[in-house]
């Protein structure tokens, strides 16, 4: 089960520079990331839009479905590598992904499965867009 994060846990995350493993498609995370976060995505750009045609036309589990299709075999391994060494190098770390903190939490249960524990948050790009947050993230550039 996924516990609620209070604004202080991410003033907390921010200001102890926690490394941040980001698993959001490389589009997204050029749109803007936590100052520790590492891009490591579970879907790359075409994966992610086709994800979101499918999300759009057919629903969440057609969606779910094909996101699971495209990443398997090979590609799913390639990647559950980098993730296992991202998690090994920075044990501290969380996952997060954007919003609903689905894909966290499949990669979080795809390691877990494989015999290692990382903490995933959910919505920690959300949280950190607002007004508030901001300013709390252009001191920590700036200190």
């Amino acid at each position: 089960m996924q516990e609620r994060h209070t604004e202080q846990d991410y003033r907390a995350l921010l200001i102890a520079d926690t490394p941040i493993i980001d698993v959001r498609a490389p589009i997204e995370f050029e749109q803007g990331a936590m100052p520790a976060a590492i891009n490591l995505p579970l879907m790359n750009n075409d994966e992610r839009a086709a994800v979101g045609t499918c999300y759009k036309q057919q629903g969440s589990d057609a969606a779910l479905a094909l996101g699971h299709k495209l990443v398997a075999g090979e590609i799913r391994q390639q990647r559950m590598d980098a993730w296992r060494a991202a998690c090994l190098q920075n044990p501290q770390g969380i996952l997060c992904c954007a919003r609903g903190g689905q894909r966290s939490h499949i990669v979080q249960s795809w390691l877990y499965a494989a015999g290692l524990i990382i903490r995933w948050w959910k919505a920690v790009i959300r949280h950190c867009a607002r007004p508030r947050f901001r300013r709390l993230l252009n001191w920590h550039k700036n200190r």
